[in-house]
């Protein structure tokens, strides 16, 4: 959800800031410290901008570079947001202003309910404080780890000011109230609850506000989704098929990786060399028939708005080598998480993982190189020709050798995102 607060304002450049300072010094409002008589008082706060400095406020982000505006605030020695220190540059410390930025960490009602929401300025010459509430934006989702948990799982929102979450509201509205959270607004942890055959998105609810999943959960059999890799026949979930039959091995094998319905694809492999390209040996790909999971009403829609969600699954830690995911023979995505993981390894520990990538991530070939080229702009880029999409993936080593790969998918499907 977007949110556009009143009088809440960020930082202005560096370039601003100097010039805003040498005015300062122009009016001349610079004394020495023994010139000052008595306690700092401020008069107003606000925006570090010579266009806006009437505007007035009493809340802003931590983060926010401030204007202080007073008297007698020639030498000051402390500036505490809700007693939380914060560096400023005594160049920038006039008699009559103080430029300073509020502390990234200062505390806020999100994180301590028993903040002063003050501001406590300290000189040789006196104390005084104003009061001042630091507020946090609305919570916002970036990742569910599975997408697809089994009832019973551990689930675990990511994203930012996850503060004071009350429920968390599930298809066929269920709600769950019993969440973990941690302290630095990260994440936030549930046990996902039987979903039965409902699919809808995941809504948390908290006192700064709600946050909405871009995609559904228990999406595994809905008409989104390319293949689940469960045919006519078989237990576990409604057959949505679509495979070749070529590439992965595909099995319902749930000693190997656990926490699926019905079927999945394995790719396992080793000892392939550097730079080697042919993924259609040794189990390196997975080939799926054209299928139709786009409207016609979203063909025309920005790339970007559209996202090719699956989960993942490692049973052994992923070092080397690049997924080529591709729709037909034009548009590609270079699927290589461990290069921004610690250690440069991608390791889900056995546990299924959803992965999302925006249609607008999808290149054409560049030079040769798959997926390096020039982004999808609309849906219909990486459609065929007659509107299906013709979805495969297929793994090849480049500069570094691939030791061993074990790595298992499932629930390839595409979803709304915007």
């Amino acid at each position: 959800m977007s949110y556009h607060p009143k009088k809440i304002y960020k930082g202005v450049s560096k370039v601003m800031t100097g010039l805003f300072f040498a005015t300062l010094l122009l009016l001349g409002s610079c004394k020495k410290d023994n010139d000052v008589a008595g306690p700092p008082v401020i008069t107003k706060i606000t925006l570090l901008d010579s266009t806006k400095t009437d505007s007035t406020f009493v809340t802003a982000l931590p983060g926010t570079l401030l204007l202080v505006t007073g008297s007698n605030l020639a030498g000051l020695t402390s500036v505490k947001f809700n007693g939380q220190d914060a560096y400023f540059n005594p160049t920038y410390n006039t008699n009559t202003h103080l430029i300073i930025t509020i502390p990234g960490n200062a505390p806020t009602e999100a994180t301590d309910p028993n903040v002063p929401n003050t501001i406590t300025f300290t000189t040789g010459h006196g104390v005084t404080t104003y009061t001042f509430k630091l507020i946090v934006p609305p919570p916002s989702i970036t990742a569910i780890s599975n997408e697809n948990a089994l009832a019973g799982d551990s689930v675990y929102i990511y994203g930012s000011s996850l503060y004071l979450i009350e429920k968390i509201g599930l298809p066929g509205g269920r709600t769950v109230t019993d969440v973990v959270t941690t302290p630095a607004g990260t994440y936030v942890g549930f046990v996902m609850p039987d979903l039965a055959d409902d699919t809808g998105r995941l809504v948390l609810y908290g006192k700064l506000g709600t946050a909405t999943s871009d995609g559904p959960l228990n999406d595994h059999q809905s008409g989104d989704v390319i293949s689940n890799l469960t045919n006519e026949g078989e237990a576990g979930e409604l057959p949505v098929f679509n495979w070749a039959w070529w590439g992965a091995n595909r099995t319902n094998d749930a000693t190997i990786f656990p926490g699926t319905r019905g079927y999945y694809l394995q790719s396992v492999f080793g000892g392939v060399s550097t730079n080697d390209g042919a993924w259609w040996t040794a189990n390196r790909g997975g080939i799926f028939n054209a299928v139709n999971v786009i409207p016609a009403a979203a063909k025309t829609q920005p790339a970007a708005n559209y996202a090719l969600k699956f989960e993942v699954n490692t049973k052994e830690p992923w070092k080397a080598g690049v997924n080529i995911l591709r729709f037909g023979e034009s548009y590609a995505y270079r699927f290589i998480p461990y290069t921004n993981a610690s250690n440069k390894t991608f390791d889900t520990q056995n546990k299924w993982q959803t992965v999302t990538v925006p249609l607008s991530s999808f290149r054409k070939a560049d030079n040769g190189v798959e997926g390096t080229g020039m982004p999808a702009a609309s849906v219909a880029d990486v459609l065929d020709a007659g509107g299906t999409v013709t979805f495969t993936y297929h793994i090849i080593s480049e500069a570094d050798p691939i030791d061993v790969y074990n790595t298992a998918y499932d629930n390839f499907r595409i979803v709304k995102i915007k």
